[in-house]
């Protein structure tokens, strides 16, 4: 034990570990400390209950008025589409960092309104990718963080959807309504009884409009799960100002 604590050190001193967000020298732990502390800040905004937009300084929600996104019964995420979690998306979204799911599933499992979503679900579902899509980015980033989440949790991961449209990227798609068009009938269900009677928890990475997370559960809802919330690690503002009226 004496051996290898001596031999981590000086591996440490011969190259200094990198904060997996912004490359600075950071310690044993995968974030320095500037990105660790905003990560913290990011994480410890109030947030809307039932959509998971930030909240301003007014009483209710000013996105969803307290009524949510249908037909969900909660959405939690761990912050505002902002770096650092916006830098660390993108490394494991488009640069072959899914092993970065370990990280932020271990995030979501200790961010408060995660966790209570959590622990009122049977079963999680990942938002799937095109087959097309993930043979070119080699997996699927929801897939990743939603296996992660399920090894720790405990939590039986079902795959009842498919892909059954090769749709645009999402940030290629302008307004609320395209986004609905161009996500219409996306998925299919095909394994039904995976979910009926269950708490269904879906798993993408980012929401914007919410239209790929709403294409999914509609699709689910002719399962007849017992309901169906959502977890997400980011929410990006769809008026593109970064919540900044709030």
């Amino acid at each position: 034990m004496i051996l290898s604590q001596i031999v981590r050190d000086v591996a440490d001193l011969v190259y200094p570990p990198r904060c997996i967000c912004c490359a600075a020298t950071a310690d044993r732990s995968a974030l320095c400390a500037d990105c660790a502390a905003a990560m913290t800040i990011l994480e410890a905004l109030a947030a809307c209950p039932r959509c998971a937009a930030p909240l301003g300084e007014a009483s209710g929600c000013p996105y969803c008025g307290g009524n949510g996104i249908h037909p969900f019964q909660t959405i939690a995420a761990l912050g505002p589409f902002r770096d650092p979690l916006r830098r660390l998306i993108h490394r494991m979204k488009y640069r072959h960092g899914w092993p970065l799911a370990e990280i932020l599933a271990d995030r979501l499992m200790h961010h408060p309104p995660a966790r209570m979503v959590l622990e009122q679900t049977d079963c999680l579902v990942a938002v799937p990718l095109h087959g097309a899509r993930q043979f070119g980015r080699g997996y699927n980033q929801a897939q990743s963080l939603a296996g992660q989440l399920a090894r720790r949790c405990g939590i039986r991961l079902a795959r009842p959807l498919v892909r059954l449209k090769n749709t645009l990227s999402q940030t290629a798609v302008g307004s609320r309504r395209q986004r609905a068009d161009n996500l219409r009938h996306a998925f299919g269900l095909i394994h039904p009884r995976a979910i009926r009677g269950r708490r269904v928890t879906v798993v993408d990475d980012v929401m914007t409009t919410g239209a790929t997370l709403k294409s999914a559960a509609l699709a689910l809802k002719d399962a007849q799960p017992s309901s169906i919330s959502a977890l997400v690690l980011a929410v990006a503002d769809q008026r593109r100002r970064d919540f900044q009226s709030v």
